[in-house]
């Protein structure tokens, strides 16, 4: 029989929400660490998101996230904090 293997989806999204932090490093050991299945798992959610973000389907969101720096803070009276109000009602 077979044995079934999963991702460790929890630590696959945490490495991912760390690889987009800027205060971490060490990503590439981090991932010479992880199971084959969740490295697997890991390229294949950056690849889609890659291709995602690459789509004409993104790209008012692309121009969106353009207008804010993460240097600026989502301060609340900052003309780009004012700009993402109004052009994304959903956040």
């Amino acid at each position: 029989m077979f044995d079934i293997v999963m991702p460790d989806f929890a630590g696959v999204y945490s490495f991912l929400g760390s690889v987009f932090d800027p205060s971490t490093s060490g990503h590439l050991q981090k991932l010479k660490e992880m199971n084959p299945i969740d490295v697997e798992t890991a390229l294949l959610l950056m690849r889609n998101l890659s291709i995602n973000l690459t789509s004409p389907d993104f790209e008012d969101q692309r121009k969106l996230l353009s207008l804010y720096s993460a240097s600026d803070g989502p301060g609340l009276g900052s003309s780009r904090s004012s700009a993402l109000a109004t052009s994304a009602p959903f956040m």
